[in-house]
């Protein structure tokens, strides 16, 4: 990890940064299921925002986390534990995550991934 310094005002005061990761920053680590890591619980993505159960702001990618929750996506609401819409930005989120696998994210997650 490299780290760099940001260097601001008159007398040039800097202060070293090092990257940290998101899900170090408060994001919340989630992985969608594959066939060795079956889901915990299950989601549902929609697209209106005034019937989801919660709204997600997603990141990033967090490949290096450690802990993460496991996602099931379902392709009906009524069969999900927890319905989410997926915010364009974190301020009108309930949740901030990043996904830990994103190569493994089902169409359902990009079909409602917002498009900035």
């Amino acid at each position: 990890m490299r780290s760099f310094a940001i260097c601001a005002g008159i007398l040039t005061l800097c202060m070293p940064v090092v990257p940290v990761a998101l899900w170090a920053q408060g994001a919340v680590p989630i992985q969608f299921e594959t066939l060795t890591t079956p889901g915990e619980f299950t989601i549902y993505f929609t697209d209106l925002q005034y019937s989801a159960d919660q709204v997600w702001f997603v990141s990033g990618s967090c490949e290096s986390a450690d802990e993460v929750a496991v996602i099931s996506v379902q392709d009906y609401a009524y069969s999900a534990d927890l319905t989410v819409f997926l915010a364009r930005y974190a301020f009108e989120a309930d949740q901030v995550v990043c996904v830990a696998n994103p190569g493994q994210a089902p169409q359902a997650f990009w079909d409602a991934y917002p498009q900035k």
